[in-house]
């Protein structure tokens, strides 16, 4: 069978929530897509994240969306998961640039930090000066806006911010008890700081010293 028959199949089967479809779908594309990403990825990118974090991310917005791909002949699905796999590395560009940014803000709790001023320090990180919030929390009211807003937030994000933001762990230590590469932290990081500022935004809080 060739890859283009084989491919309308298994396309066919995986949308009716046939896993064993889905994995072989997956087999199929998984050399070319990781081929095209190595020479994508510059030094800089491979020192932060495995290849196969971003291909992850492929994979699952691919089949979120399969239901919205249309064959239009040999080799359109393999094209349509390159667009996938290109703007997945135009986020990740931007993310990183986005943390170097934010590097001289990145948060060193002295040893007699309490939890109280260490959450009002990520209330600070997490704000954006473009925002016009409706609320202000100051210091006393910043440890419950933070649970309230980090209660949204999946499980990981939260795991990787109590450790690295809450109690202060270097990034080597939480991928060590996360079991993941220090570049899929860095990343997961700096994801998890957006969505959290996004949950604060949306209750509309910033922070007032």
């Amino acid at each position: 069978m060739s890859d283009s028959k084989e491919t309308q199949v298994l396309i066919a089967k995986a949308r009716k929530g046939d896993e064993s479809a889905a994995r072989r779908l997956l087999a199929l594309y998984h050399t070319r897509l990781r081929a095209r990403l190595q020479r994508q990825m510059d030094h800089v990118m491979r020192s932060k994240i495995e290849p196969e974090d971003i291909l992850q991310q492929v994979y699952l917005e691919a089949f979120r969306a399969l239901s919205q791909f249309t064959y239009q002949g040999p080799d359109s699905f393999l094209r349509w998961l390159y667009a996938i796999l290109d703007r997945k590395l135009i986020d990740e560009h931007r993310a990183m640039r986005a943390e170097r940014r934010d590097v001289r803000r990145e948060i060193k709790p002295s040893a007699g930090n309490n939890n109280q001023t260490t959450y009002v320090d990520l209330m600070a990180r997490i704000m954006s000066s473009g925002t016009t919030p409706s609320r202000v929390v100051r210091k006393t009211e910043a440890v419950n806006a933070i649970e309230n807003c980090l209660a949204a937030l999946p499980e990981h994000y939260r795991d990787v911010i109590q450790m690295r933001f809450i109690e202060g762990l270097p990034v080597a230590d939480v991928a060590k008890q996360m079991d993941r590469s220090i570049g899929s932290i860095h990343m997961i990081c700096h994801r998890a700081l957006r969505q959290l500022r996004e949950e604060a935004e949306k209750m509309g809080i910033t922070h007032d010293e």
